[in-house]
């Protein structure tokens, strides 16, 4: 059974590439806590909820991103795909509109009028 994950905003889209960070390296480690039998079975667990593979052997995380800005996206995907081992799909992002954050530095809080 696959598992794909939804990171959302700045801090999901963060924290999702550490935690794949971390299952990738996890799931390539040739000693586990376990008998090698039971981590062989952990890996190739892993890897088949976590990771598709594309033709050439890159691994590919089961992620939809998503924040209103691409700047974070942008950083994510070239930090994954800098990193040689695992990257995310290019298609499996999605940005509204830019320039929306930080809004509340544009005359105050939404909702409070100004004296």
């Amino acid at each position: 059974m696959s598992v794909v994950t939804v990171q959302l905003g700045q801090c999901g889209n963060q924290i999702g590439f550490e935690v794949f960070d971390a299952l990738y390296s996890d799931s390539h480690c040739p000693q586990g806590l376990c008998s090698e039998r039971e981590n062989e079975a952990y890996q190739a667990s892993s890897k088949e909820r976590f990771f598709s593979e594309e033709e050439n052997g890159v691994s590919i995380a089961r992620a939809v991103l998503v924040d209103m800005e691409p700047k974070v996206i942008n950083q994510t995907l070239s930090k994954a795909a800098q990193s040689g081992q695992w990257k995310y799909a290019q298609h499996s992002c999605f940005c509204q509109k830019e320039g929306s954050g930080n809004n509340w530095a544009y005359g105050g809080s939404p909702g409070v009028s100004e004296v």
